[in-house]
């Protein structure tokens, strides 16, 4: 049996890192999990008697399980320098199942978060694999980094699965790496990184409000010992999180290439697409709206059409209202979504882009056809118009985020809709992808977002109606009161009558 692997000396924050405690129900102290069936297995083990095994039922869907700590304690005895962190472990998986390692940094200057592999659609190549366990070969090391900046609050790390099938983690490490002592980056990472810098300096909505010569200095330290331009990714999602917006970041170049042939719901964490859904409840119709990232121009269509599908089925059974639901609607591309629900937004400018430089953009809607300043961005084949003009009720909440918010303002744009529920993420801002020299992508917060009379939304998007959380005896759930307050609304009105 292998040796367990050693915690650094400052690493009393951490707890149960080889899942060998359990509490009364048998689950592993000090970890917390969400979705699947996640227990220990004392029969598939590398350091200690204990590994973690997580089982998931699904194909759809992830499931993490996270420990928190204050940052303070890993750095510890750590001399003042550059310091990152770096979380290793081991991982065994079936084949169906995508297996991972994740961790995040908190702070003022808001998260960044990383991962050991892209989307879930292969596991990473093993960088180490281990030496037979028991007969066993499955085993494999992976490893991840950030930089840990003096400013970061609050560490959470963890494991991660996708896939229907079983994986089995242990032996994880969470360490401060201090790296004053490293080479200086080689000319070609150099270059990468400040190609990236220009790109940020450049378009970056809040360029003006950083100190770009202490960012690049910094960002220079954090790239020692990289020789490659991917080498220096640590670096440049460092200069990122310098950027504050909490919405730009750097995708890596086997999620870039996955997003150009798959289509998913969400382009950060690669969730698998879903498809839009209608139903009637009484003369009303409810429509959910899902994220949709990535994908070929024809599945963007098909997106689209799919939605103007649903709409026109229910215009012909004669519903009086529309609830459109974005509650579960991470964002990604605006253009399909638009398109889609066209027949319920009318005609015109709905929304605009405002730049740092004053321009303004208009995001509008047309016949079919989605589009952005001059430019049309997406068209359905046969357009649909509502037979009879009915009033919207859009349902908004904290799962709310990005193209879904600039979704909602464009909704909201026609006098005969009302917003129900509770603010949104607040990432409305309009990002823009750029490429990079290694096939990866710097996604830039770009522009703000303003509505249709000129107003820019600052922070989350406020529901017209914002519906209070449930009592203490109310067994609803929080989502089926604001449904039910957006189809008192419709109901309330002359169409429905």
């Amino acid at each position: 049996m292998l040796a367990t692997l050693a915690l650094a000396p400052w690493a009393r924050a951490q707890q149960n890192m080889s899942f060998e405690e359990l509490d009364a129900a048998g689950a592993p102290l000090e970890w917390s999990a969400g979705g699947g069936e996640v227990t220990t297995d004392g029969a598939t083990a590398v350091a200690g008697q204990r590994s973690l095994r997580v089982t998931r039922l699904t194909a759809d869907g992830v499931t993490r399980v996270t420990q928190r700590m204050p940052a303070a304690p890993l750095r510890g005895e750590a001399a003042p320098g550059v310091l990152r962190v770096r979380l290793t472990g081991l991982v065994r998986a079936e084949p169906a199942v995508a297996s991972a390692l994740w961790l995040r940094i908190d702070g003022p200057r808001g998260p960044l978060f990383v991962d050991s592999y892209g989307y879930g659609l292969e596991p990473p190549e093993p960088q180490i694999v281990l030496a037979a366990v028991s007969g066993d070969t499955g085993w494999r090391r992976l490893e991840i980094e950030l930089p840990l900046p003096d400013d970061v609050t609050e560490i959470a790390f963890g494991v991660s699965q996708r896939g229907r099938g079983t994986a089995w983690f242990d032996a994880l490490e969470l360490t401060a790496v201090d790296t004053d002592a490293w080479q200086p980056a080689a000319p070609a990472a150099v270059r990468y990184l400040e190609s990236a810098l220009s790109l940020m300096r450049e378009h970056s909505l809040r360029r003006a409000e950083v100190a770009w010569a202490t960012v690049r200095e910094r960002a220079l330290d954090y790239a020692r010992g990289a020789n490659t331009p991917t080498d220096s990714h640590l670096a440049v999602r460092f200069a990122v999180r310098e950027l504050g917006d909490r919405h730009s970041y750097l995708q890596s170049s086997t999620v870039t290439r996955a997003l150009q042939n798959t289509a998913v719901s969400n382009a950060r964490t690669g969730a698998a697409p879903r498809s839009p859904r209608g139903r009637r409840i009484g003369r009303l119709a409810e429509i959910q709206v899902p994220g949709f990232a990535g994908g070929t121009p024809a599945e963007q269509v098909e997106f689209a059409e799919e939605l103007g599908h649903i709409i026109q089925l229910h215009d012909v059974d004669g519903v009086c209202g529309w609830l459109i639901d974005l509650r579960q609607n991470s964002g990604g591309n605006l253009w399909p979504m638009l398109a889609g629900l066209g027949p319920l937004l009318g005609g015109g400018e709905l929304a605009a882009s405002v730049y740092p430089d004053g321009r303004r953009v208009g995001i509008w809607y047309r016949d079919g056809q989605a589009g952005f300043g001059d430019y049309t961005q997406l068209r359905v084949r046969t357009p649909y118009r509502l037979r009879v003009p009915a009033r919207v009720a859009v349902l908004v909440g904290p799962g709310t985020a990005s193209s879904a918010e600039v979704l909602a303002v464009a909704l909201r744009a026609s006098p005969d809709t009302r917003t129900f529920g509770a603010p949104t993420r607040g990432l409305s801002a309009g990002n823009r992808t750029f490429p990079l020299a290694d096939g990866a992508s710097l996604v830039l917060t770009v522009a703000a977002t303003s509505d249709a009379a000129g107003q820019v939304l600052e922070g989350p998007f406020v529901p017209d109606e914002t519906v209070p959380g449930r009592s203490a005896r109310d067994t609803r759930s929080e989502s089926d009161l604001a449904l039910e307050a957006a189809a008192a609304g419709l109901r309330a009105g002359d169409s429905c009558r």
